[in-house]
């Protein structure tokens, strides 16, 4: 068994014995995992609180929803990924709801016609990347739409569509060059 496999197993097992409502199983992925999440949060969010809160929350739901969590496959990526997604969520609330100054500077105040330039800029930037999407093929656009909007992992990928994890990278690449081609000028 290679390196990828075992891991897989561990996983497995790991997911097994928390839905028997194993705590070892949790504590096991916290001393595994904190460290590696934290180093990784505190890279996108610059904020070891905001980071310890996150990761905090992640194993509290993990154990919370154990019983209906679906198949896991890595749980390092799983963890990840749903810290990447619980930071942004928080980074957001934080820009949303932030009318106190932070650390002693103020936020910048933007005025109506700096709002109304970049909601114009952004209608441009869309406008070039609907065109430059329906220069792409329909698998590309299919797998440029499934990985980055629907935000699904290469596995799940392979699943919709029926093609290899190779074949998808291979689809997916060839894409974003194109992409970036087309949208050089930008």
């Amino acid at each position: 068994m290679n390196n990828a496999e075992n891991g897989q197993y561990v996983d497995a097992l790991i997911l097994q014995a928390l839905r028997q409502n194993d705590e070892k199983a949790l504590q096991y992925l916290f001393n595994t995992y904190y460290n590696p999440l934290f180093r990784t949060g505190i890279k996108w969010s610059f904020d070891s609180t905001l980071t310890e809160e996150a990761i905090q929350a992640i194993f509290q739901d993990l154990w919370q929803y154990r019983h209906t969590l679906g198949d896991v496959v890595s749980f390092e990526a799983y963890l990840k990924g749903s810290l990447k997604k619980r930071l942004a969520k928080a980074v957001i609330k934080l820009q949303r709801t932030a009318t106190e100054p932070l650390d002693g500077v103020y936020l910048p105040v933007t005025s109506y016609e700096e709002i109304l330039v970049a909601q114009e800029e952004d209608a441009i930037r869309r406008s070039q990347l609907v065109q430059a999407m329906n220069e792409l093929t329909s698998r590309q656009k299919q797998i440029i739409t499934l990985k980055y909007f629907e935000e699904l992992s290469y596995k799940e990928i392979s699943e919709q569509t029926g093609l290899q994890i190779d074949s998808i990278y291979k689809t997916l690449h060839e894409a974003l060059k194109r992409l970036k081609t087309l949208l050089k000028p930008i």
